[in-house]
Formats: structure tokens, sequence, C-alpha cells
């Protein structure tokens, strides 16, 4: 009787082996099965442009600036950071009633992704304020909303960007919020205008360590025209008709008149 009870043992034990190997070689399956799986649902690999690398830069490339009225969701970040030098991201809007593009309290809806996105792509990026405040108090608050909302990231420049009429003494508004940004820790604070609107206002622009001068020109979309200034001006916005790859509207572009002043604007720090 004991042959026959080890001949059966033997059955017995093959099947549970042979049961075995079929589970570990279903589960090893499983396993190879699961890492393309998450390859396909993974995020896009980022693209760096190492402009930061060059000392010397091909300033026919534009910068760009960008704010809520540009979705994230409409840009390929990765292409569109290959075609620009640098980024300057909205980062208040209109106080006093949300659209698309900033709520409320003027806090631009995109200007958390733009920064973001740019940034670990290699592209040096400064940050602007829409100014509007009434009163130099409403003026102090905007410019104190700017600060912390926009310091995290650690812009290159921070630029007022100044053209709507809304205080008697514009200058004065004006001065109370560049002085309250500086109170608050920033350095390298600028303004943007047009030369006209400048002078009509009387705007002193000496306590500004740069100028940024809004000429169009023929407004074509690529740059056509100095602007009429004597204004010591370090870049031009050339147009809002501009047009790049990675993204499918019209945009805002830039140029840094040279070395120079981009090495001011984008690197320094």
């Amino acid at each position: 009787m004991k042959p026959k009870m080890r001949r059966k043992l033997k059955k017995l034990g093959a099947l549970v082996f042979l049961a075995i190997m079929l589970s570990m070689i279903a589960l090893l399956g499983l396993v190879r099965i699961r890492p393309v799986e998450l390859e396909e649902s993974s995020e896009p690999k980022i693209v760096v442009n190492h402009v930061l690398d060059q000392k010397v830069l091909d300033l026919n490339k534009p910068v760009v600036d960008l704010s809520g009225w540009q979705p994230p969701k409409d840009i390929d970040y990765n292409t569109l950071s290959q075609q620009v030098i640098g980024a300057v991201i909205r980062v208040n809007g209109s106080y006093g009633h949300a659209d698309n593009s900033a709520n409320k309290d003027g806090e631009d809806t995109a200007y958390k992704t733009h920064i973001k996105s740019f940034q670990e792509r290699g592209i040096p990026v400064a940050v602007y304020a829409f100014v509007t405040g009434e009163t130099e108090a409403e003026m102090r608050k905007q410019a104190r909303d700017f600060y912390k909302r926009a310091s995290p990231f650690h812009p290159t420049y921070y630029w007022l960007d100044v053209e709507v009429t809304n205080m008697k003494n514009m200058n004065s508004g004006i001065e109370a919020f560049r002085s309250e940004l500086e109170k608050q820790g920033a350095e390298n604070i600028g303004i943007y205008a047009q030369d006209w609107f400048i002078k009509e206002h009387q705007i002193n622009v000496d306590k500004f360590e740069a100028i940024w001068i809004a000429a169009y020109g023929r407004n074509t979309g690529v740059w056509d025209a100095s602007p009429e200034t004597s204004l010591s001006y370090g870049m031009q916005q050339y147009t809002d008709q501009g047009s790049l790859p990675g993204f499918d509207g019209n945009l805002d572009l830039n140029m840094v008149l040279n070395q120079e002043n981009y090495d001011k604007l984008f690197k320094d720090k």
C-alpha cells in the first residue's frame, strides 16, 4: 500500500507545481504589462531651452508676454519655449470684476502655470501688474498683492503696466505703487507704458530701473519700427498680433534692445 500512496502523492505534487508555475507566469505577465500602461499615461517630457547658458543670444528671437487671456490648456509649452528668449507674465489684472483672465481681487487666472511652465523649461521669467488703483491707498494695496503673489517665483523683474488714466495725479499714484513694491522687498522694478502716456501724465520715471516701451509701428506681427522717444528704454513691445509655434492665436511680442539690456532684464538678480 505504501508504494501506491507515494505514486498518488507524486501526481498530486506535480499538479500543485504546475498550478504554481502557471500562477507565476500569469503574475509576471501582469508585471510586464503595467510599466507600459504607466508610460502611456505619464506626463509629456519637459524640453529645456538652455538659453541662459548662452553668453551671446540671438536677439532676433522675441520675449513673449502672457496672461490669463492665453489659457495654459491651449499652449504647447515645450514648443513655445523654444521660440523665445524670455517671458513676462501678468500677475495682477483688473480689480473689481471677474472675467476669464482674472478674479475680482485682480489675481490672474493663469500666472502660476505660465511662470512654472517657462521656468522649468529654462526660460527666465519677469512679471507685470496691470495698474488700476484710483487712490494712493488702492495703489499700495495692489502693490502688496503683486509682491505677495509673484515673489515666491523669484522673477527677474517686476513691471508696472501703466496704460489707463484712473487718477487725477497719475504720477503720485504710480509712485505710491512703486515705493510700496520696493518697501515689500522687490528689486528690479520697471515701468511699461507708451511714450505719449508718460509725457501726458508727467510721470517721473527716474526711480524706475528700466523702461519697457509699447510701440507697434504698423502692427504687422513682426518688428518694423523703433519707438519715437527720448526715453532710455531696454525693451520694446512691437506687436499684439504676433504668431509663434506652440500657440494658435495672437501673441504680444517684444524685442530686447541689446545683449546688455537682456542681461539686465533677464539674467541679473
